[in-house]
């Protein structure tokens, strides 16, 4: 008999909530931005666009496999994107003088909310949910 999996708890929604803030912020702020990006690095405006979509895709995929496929390995996946997010905070201040203050701050804000979510995955309630139900 298998045993009922107890509610999610409010932190995996919070989780979710943050992830998804993070990318739509790092989207808006991307193709905002996009025209003087092209401008500063010569590189095609469109080709630009391409990896905030493609970042969120798999960092909102990872999401979904914690918070509603439990599956758990998927956090230590995260953990390394929040990672590189973190490693990107040195670069602010370049971002700020190239395309300005704004999207220094919104970019810093996304990853604030990037590092809040990873957080979150991994409070006791999260874990144990989780863990629910399955060996070891």
């Amino acid at each position: 008999m298998q045993v009922p999996l107890p509610p999610r708890p409010a932190a995996l929604t919070w989780f979710e909530l943050c992830l998804g803030a993070s990318q739509a912020l790092r989207i808006g702020n991307i193709a905002l931005h996009s025209a003087a990006m092209a401008a500063a690095t010569g590189i095609d405006r469109q080709a630009i666009l391409i990896s905030p979509f493609a970042n969120a895709v798999v960092v909102m995929g990872l999401g979904a496999a914690v918070s509603r496929g439990r599956f758990a390995l998927a956090r230590w996946f995260l953990v390394v994107l929040v990672g590189l997010d973190l490693i990107g905070l040195g670069g602010l201040s370049a971002g700020a003088q190239m395309l300005g203050v704004p999207f220094a701050a919104t970019s810093g804000v996304a990853i604030v909310l990037m590092l809040a979510a990873g957080m979150l995955m991994f409070l006791p309630t999260v874990t144990a949910w989780l863990k629910h139900g399955k060996d070891g």
